[in-house]
């Protein structure tokens, strides 16, 4: 089923002035638990309320683990005992974590309460860690075995009691749980019965530390193209492992968060987060660029001021000039920042980012500035001064893409050596820049030409 059309029939299942199961069950049935749980988002607590109450604990516990963290808390406030514990038994550990990490304090220990005495301790666990670590996205649910058990013994091991998303992997442990190697469920169907998984295993793994950052997890999964990381103590003991629906996960949420860095949002935004909260945390990076821009007007008016006075047709160009260094500066930052996240620029290559860039940059200018330069002058021909004006023109976008994909690689390349995020603030600031420097030596150039 189409999800909009789903959404549809959901919606009307839902407005009927009585609970129309049979309707409301035709629906369910078809769509995925993840599409389910975006379409909720539009709906109101009642309404989600009648819907998880039709759903199957384990369809339900899917439904809640994607959610927003709002429409959670509120779920788990209202569930009931019995059919939350069903439900929260299904969820992975780390999805409810970040539940427990969200209600009110005096709930938390009524919320462990109700779940498995087994789970309760594992969610202890991982909340001792940073949710954005490994240890706080890892599941304690793996299979671990000794060296000497034999293939057969481990695929009769498996069989039955063991959750399908963790079983792809198996760990070789000794009797401390220290890990030895790994072996693929795949590769342990392929040797013979009794032999021991000891023989066959794989000993070079690689794992991470539960304090280890989940980006640092994710690009040392797509480094090695590993589909599951264990992440282990000093002692390399067996803690949990990092599956690849949160690696993929992970990548997403970085990628998604950088992305709103640069464009001066410090959190994700989203119809669910608060109007008056990302109004409080996108305010700052719009006052910082209106106080940059502010002061370019401010130079025009006080240093340039004659000169556009005298020459007003200088005022037309501008957009276009600071419009192209303002592309290139948050093209070069875009990629850098990217790059650095992903690891295929390291900070050792400096000077070869920057002299990649200026020459980019230089490039672009040109072919920008000639574009630029012709416009101006064929639409301005009978313009007393139209060769200054296409001089000016031409030197100015030159020099402002150049400058601006310079600033663009340089800013994010300071700040990772210096431990900083490189995307906090990358995008405000590149077009601040731009627009500063792009105009002042526009109008400077105009000077110089004695328009």
């Amino acid at each position: 089923m189409v999800a909009s059309n789903a959404e549809v029939q959901l919606n009307e299942a839902l407005d009927q002035s009585g609970p129309n199961r049979d309707a409301l069950s035709a629906v369910l049935a078809k769509v995925h638990p993840a599409d389910l749980a975006r379409m909720l988002d539009d709906v109101d607590l009642e309404s989600r309320l009648r819907v998880f109450e039709m759903l199957s604990p384990e369809v339900a516990a899917q439904v809640l683990a994607v959610m927003p963290h709002n429409h959670k808390v509120q779920l788990v406030d209202r569930i009931g005992e019995d059919r939350l514990s069903a439900v929260i038994d299904r969820m992975p550990d780390s999805a409810v974590a970040d539940i427990i990490d969200h209600l009110p304090v005096h709930k938390e220990k009524h919320f462990l309460a109700i779940a498995d005495s087994e789970k309760a301790a594992d969610i202890q666990i991982l909340r001792k860690y940073s949710p954005k670590s490994a240890g706080g996205r890892m599941t304690r649910n793996f299979v671990t075995v000794h060296p000497e058990k034999t293939a057969r013994d481990v695929i009769q091991g498996i069989q039955g009691c063991v959750d399908p998303h963790t079983v792809d992997f198996i760990y070789v442990v000794d009797a401390e749980e220290h890990l030895l190697g790994i072996s693929s469920l795949a590769r342990l169907m392929l040797h013979k019965p009794d032999e021991p998984i000891g023989t066959f295993m794989r000993k070079d793994v690689t794992t991470v530390h539960p304090e280890t950052d989940q980006e640092e997890v994710a690009r040392i999964a797509q480094k090695f193209r590993i589909r599951a990381v264990p992440v282990v103590d000093d002692h390399l003991k067996m803690m949990g492992v990092v599956t690849l629906n949160d690696i993929i996960e992970v990548i997403q949420h970085e990628a998604t968060e950088d992305m709103h860095k640069m464009a001066g949002s410090v959190i994700v935004d989203s119809m669910t987060t608060p109007t008056l909260v990302r109004y409080r945390m996108r305010l700052p990076w719009i006052m910082l660029t209106l106080g940059g821009e502010l002061f370019i007007a401010v130079v025009i008016s006080k240093i340039f001021g004659e000169t556009l006075a005298r020459a007003a047709i200088l005022a037309a160009f501008m957009p276009a000039i600071t419009a192209a260094g303002g592309n290139v500066g948050l093209q070069s930052t875009t990629l850098i920042v990217r790059g650095l996240g992903m690891g295929t620029i390291r900070a050792g290559q400096f000077v070869k980012v920057l002299v990649t860039e200026l020459r980019l940059g230089l490039l672009l200018g040109i072919t920008c500035g000639l574009a630029a330069a012709g416009v101006a002058m064929l639409i301005e021909y009978q313009y007393p001064s139209v060769g200054k004006l296409g001089v000016a023109v031409f030197l100015a976008m030159v020099s402002a893409t150049a400058a601006t994909s310079l600033m663009g690689a340089i800013e994010p390349m300071v700040l990772h050596r210096l431990k900083f995020d490189p995307a906090t603030a990358c995008g405000p600031f590149v077009t601040m820049f731009n627009d500063l420097f792009g105009t002042s030596v526009y109008f400077l150039i105009a000077t110089l030409l004695h328009f």
